[in-house]
Order: C-alpha cells, then structure tokens, then sequence
C-alpha cells in the first residue's frame, strides 16, 4: 500500500508499507561498517512505514529509535548519540528545526535529514544556518531517502577512517616516495615502488589496522595530488577503496599497485589535455605576433607560464617539430604568400615576416625553399 500524507502540514511522505518493494539503491550487506540512525516524524503510519519497511541492516544502518516528536526525540538522542537524525520540520511540543538545533549544539558530530513538505526559502535558511546535512521535500520515496542518507553515511564511515589511521604509527611508511611517485613517476614504476613500500612495512603489513591505514594514506594522498593537477572529483571517486579487500595481505598489495597506476593514467591523460591547451595557445600567439622581430621562445614560454626548456619539449613532442622551424616555416609561408599577391620589395617582405636583416631573410628563404625570393616570385616556385 502506497500512502501520502498533507494533513496538518506533515510528513506528505510517499511510501510502500506493506511488503518490500524492489529498490536500485546501492547496499553495503554486512561488511559495511554499521552508522545508527534515530527517526522523528510525528505521522504514526509515515514513521511505521519507513521504520518497518527499509532493511536498515542490507544498507549498513541500523535504527536505533523513533520518537513522534522533537522533545521525546531528543531524550533518547542525547543518551543515544546516533550518527544520523531523520526528523520532520513540523511537529507538536518540539518541532524539526528546534531539535536540529539541539543537536548541533550538544552533539555536533550527528548529521540531521530533514523532511518538509514546505519550500518556504526561510526554512531552508535556517537549515543551513543550522547545520542541517540535507533539506528533502515532499513527497520523498523510500528509495530517495535511503539514497541520501547512504551518501551520508558514507562520508562517516570516511570520517571514522580518517580518525582510525590518524592514530597508527606513520613511522613505518615513507610517504614521501609516494608523493614522488605521484609526481613524476610511471605506470611501469607502480611495481617496485609497491615493491618497496612492502618491504619497508613488512611488520606492520600484519595488522589489518595498518594495511587499512597505509591503503588509505596512498589513496588519500592520491585523490589530493589529481584534484590539484584538475581531475574532477568524478574521476577520483571511482577509484573508492573497497575496505573489505584490506582483509587480505594479498588483495591489499593488488589494491595499491591498482591504485597508483591508475592515478598515473589519470596524470598523464591531463597532462596531455594540458600540453595540447599550451600549444595551442602557442600557436595563436605567434600567429598574432610572427612579425614581431624580437619574438622568442622565451616570449612565448612566460605568455603560456612554461619554462623556455619545458615548451620547447612539450612543442617537440606535440606538434612534431621545433618552435625554431615552426617559427620559421610560418614566416616563410607568410613571406611566399606575400612575393605571390602583392608587388612589394623583397627587403619589404623580410620586414613584414618578422626578419630585421634582408640579407639573412634571402638566406633563410633559399635555405628553406631552395631559391630565392625573387626566383619565386619569377614564378620558379609557384606550380
């Protein structure tokens, strides 16, 4: 049976209360680590409904209480400090937002889900004022609602991790090389830097606690350097570390080699975005500015924040030859085009194409082409 509510400005919840329906959402199963989770809503049938109806447990939850309004509620959260608060915003005796704003106050850890069948912006306001983790209107499915309390409890679970590592010894691993790697090091390089991370914490690979803490340390590490160098956080999520296969020295060992070649891929596909961006730009500046005289690579390298050194092998290995001969072929393209379609002097010309001496643009032109500007402008050149 299918129910939604709007008396009295409540829960107007839509949810199946007899017998479970089939759900898409994601669940964890019993390896996930547990989150509690305390339920207010003053409706009987929408708290029932969701209280009953939702396997908590498939989802990594598990409901700790519910209460009908905020002032029984927020007796039993104090002594129970559940993780999560699912609460309506409109209730007798205390409502939503009175007790979210207890809970922030006394137990500020606990993420708050609010339900409100209202889209006044001062609600919403105050929620944020609050501290509130999310704003759901109604109605909201119970597929929805699992769906945001899940992401939720995710980042808890993070959380704890975070706590959990943070307290083991870092003494045994060297970090360092790690960020080493990151920086500069190559897919084919994963393995003996693994290799060696192994050796180093042998003793500490023992512990289930440490292979957590040194997966974790890489994959935190990891996830930091791509979001700097510009991968969207898109990208990084899906390399999320399935904790249970920490168990397994083994499985640990697959994970990490994983992980670090697959933040090399990440690299190196924005560093060639990136490279093919800078010569790009290289290119519509020296097309803006071939005939200037004095330009330079060096010009062009502060233009595009490269080291002269570093755009001259990025330009190499992008484009296919030097920023000298690119340069150069350009002018002298600009130059025949100019001897062809127009009547002006050849001294005219190698001023016009960026060159200050006509005796060195007559050299370079017959070097180049394999005669001089005034044999191809005598046609010799021109099929």
């Amino acid at each position: 049976m299918w129910v939604r509510t709007d008396a009295g400005g409540g829960s107007g919840l839509c949810e199946c209360i007899s017998g479970r329906a089939d759900t898409d959402v994601e669940s964890g199963g019993a390896d996930m680590e547990e989150v509690s989770v305390y339920l207010v809503e003053d409706e009987f049938v929408i708290r029932e409904g969701i209280r009953k109806n939702i396997d908590w447990e498939t989802y990594g939850l598990r409901l700790v209480g519910d209460a009908a309004d905020g002032e029984l509620a927020w007796k039993e959260i104090s002594e129970l400090k559940p993780d999560i608060v699912i609460t309506d915003i409109r209730m007798p005796f205390m409502d939503g937002l009175e007790l979210s704003s207890l809970i922030k106050k006394e137990l500020p850890g606990t993420e708050i889900v609010v339900l409100s069948g209202h889209e006044e912006f001062e609600y919403a306001k105050e929620c944020i004022r609050i501290g509130v983790s999310e704003y759901l209107l109604k109605p909201i499915s119970r597929e929805d609602l699992v769906a945001k309390v899940n992401v939720i409890a995710d980042k808890l679970r993070v959380k704890r991790k975070e706590t959990e590592i943070s307290e083991v010894d870092p003494g045994l691993f060297d970090r360092e090389k790690v960020l080493s790697f990151l920086r500069s090091g190559s897919s084919d390089e994963a393995d003996r830097l693994v290799d060696e991370i192994i050796e180093e914490t042998d003793d500490g690979m023992r512990s289930q606690m440490f292979r957590q803490y040194l997966t974790m340390d890489i994959y935190f590490a990891t996830v930091r350097y791509l979001n700097e160098i510009g991968i969207s956080k898109e990208k990084t999520d899906e390399l999320a570390v399935d904790m249970s296969v920490l168990a397994s020295y083994e499985d640990t060992v697959e994970c990490i080699r994983g992980l670090l070649k697959s933040a090399c891929e990440l690299r190196g596909f924005v560093r060639n975005t990136r490279h093919s961006e800078v010569v790009e730009g290289v290119i519509r500046y020296v097309e803006a500015h071939y005939k200037d005289e004095e330009l330079s690579l060096n010009q062009v390298a502060d233009n595009v924040n490269f080291s002269a050194n570093h755009l001259s092998t990025v330009f190499h290995q992008e484009y296919g030859k030097s920023f000298v001969k690119y340069l150069t072929d350009l002018r002298m393209e600009k130059a025949k085009k100019l001897l062809r379609e127009t009547g002006m002097r050849s001294s005219d010309v190698c001023y016009e194409v960026g060159y200050k001496d006509p005796h060195y643009f007559s050299s370079i032109f017959k070097k180049t082409q394999g005669m001089t500007p005034t044999q191809y402008r005598e046609g010799k050149g021109i099929n």
